[in-house]
């Protein structure tokens, strides 16, 4: 998809009781220019434990490259479980205010552990939202992810 900005940046939020967490501001102002509706799009990560963020455009450019992928399947006799690739689709909608605030669906939230914090992490076209708690015990090969979260927490005199 053309003229799409690309999600960078790294921060550490606070999380309320009622699960509402603000946006990064460098992550927000390129949601801003992605989807002026200033809806975002919220999904558990298909093999990490944590929540992964995108705008309508990018929605959009997946159900495309779905489509193109089962008609391709189709087309060379291949088997295509495209009932499963739209599961791996699903998403939740959150609109988020000017100041970037929104609420973590309580299901997703439960399923990747965030409570009091989360850790966002700009991962280009999309951003991830992470438990810090869960990111520091996960076992993946991604120790930057990890210093960055570490260091964010510190500033914040958060401890992990």
């Amino acid at each position: 998809m053309l003229n799409r900005d690309l999600f960078h940046g790294f921060s550490l939020q606070s999380v309320d009781d009622k699960g509402r967490v603000a946006i990064p501001a460098d992550l927000r102002e390129t949601l801003d220019g992605n989807s002026p509706a200033k809806q975002v799009l919220i999904t558990r990560h298909a093999t990490l434990p944590c929540l992964v963020c995108y705008d309508a455009g990018w929605a959009q450019e997946l159900n495309e490259r779905l489509n193109n992928a089962a008609r391709a399947a189709k087309a060379e006799g291949k088997p295509f479980d495209e009932t499963a690739e739209r599961r791996a689709q699903r998403a939740e909608k959150a609109t988020y205010d000017a100041n970037g605030r929104f609420v973590i669906p309580g299901f997703e939230r439960e399923r990747v552990g965030i409570a009091k914090w989360a850790f966002f992490a700009g991962d280009s076209d999309t951003f991830q939202i992470w438990s810090p708690e869960v990111l520091m015990a996960a076992d993946i090969d991604d120790d930057d992810l990890k210093d960055r979260c570490r260091y964010y927490a510190a500033a914040k005199k958060v401890a992990l």
